[in-house]
């Protein structure tokens, strides 16, 4: 879903300009007929969270009273907007115009809602909502994902539709699929608090670990998922890893 909201871009410039550009690692930057030419080239790792009991984090005074509760479907609507809001300066987010980024917050929210990213864990997803209006401030969404090993590709796909007790039965892997908070009350812990609520609902359920994944260039999402212990699994797309299935492969 988010590879198509990438755009591939061409600026006029000199080549003087064009050493002196920014650059983001999501994107390959060439120099072809006096434009930079920016090929999106985006990369995400994934990592895993081994789950124990946690408290509630300690979150800084906010200027309202946060309460955490569960995801109501009248949410959704409400999140879309927090949501293009929180990933605005993110590629490939920030690329976008506000119209774009809108319907790319609609169409990755209603893919989640779906089950395009593997079935929604709705009793480990959580809202953290004002107590005055309760309007949310932030949210975590939790999808089921299949058990691959680590070092293999992850995506929501289930290769077969999983059956409806597979939560029940404890089958695939919990993934942090989205985490966002508003943009005013960012790092004051809110997110951290939504994952303790996720990971105590996921060893409620009988879930030893939780799956995420990030993308390079994201250095706040990378900063997070360490500071919350999480870690990371080794890149599918590394040729120590090509070589390591090759071997296993000719046994």
């Amino acid at each position: 879903m988010l590879d198509q909201w990438y755009r591939c871009m061409r600026l006029p410039m000199s080549m003087k300009q064009f050493h002196q550009l920014p650059r983001n690692p999501a994107y390959k930057y060439e120099y072809f007929d006096d434009h930079a030419v920016l090929t999106p080239r985006p990369k995400g790792f994934n990592a895993i969270l081994h789950l124990k009991p946690a408290e509630a984090p300690a979150v800084l005074a906010l200027s309202e009273n946060v309460r955490i509760r569960g995801l109501h479907e009248q949410d959704w609507e409400a999140l879309v907007k927090l949501f293009a809001w929180a990933f605005e300066r993110v590629q490939p987010f920030a690329s976008l115009g506000d119209k774009d980024r809108l319907k790319a917050a609609r169409e990755c929210l209603e893919q989640t809602r779906t089950g395009g990213d593997g079935p929604l864990m709705e009793s480990a997803s959580f809202v953290a909502a004002s107590e005055t209006e309760d309007h949310p401030l932030g949210a975590i969404l939790i999808t089921l994902i299949p058990k691959r090993n680590l070092g293999q590709w992850w995506d929501g796909r289930w290769t077969d539709p999983p059956p409806p007790d597979a939560v029940q039965r404890r089958l695939g892997r919990p993934h942090l699929t989205w985490v966002f908070v508003n943009p005013w009350v960012m790092y004051h812990g809110l997110g951290s608090l939504l994952l303790a609520h996720a990971g105590n609902a996921l060893l409620a359920l009988g879930y030893t670990e939780m799956a995420s994944t990030f993308l390079v260039g994201n250095d706040s999402s990378v900063l997070w998922h360490w500071r919350n212990d999480f870690q990371l699994a080794p890149y599918a797309g590394s040729p120590r890893v090509i070589q390591a299935r090759r071997q296993a492969a000719l046994g």
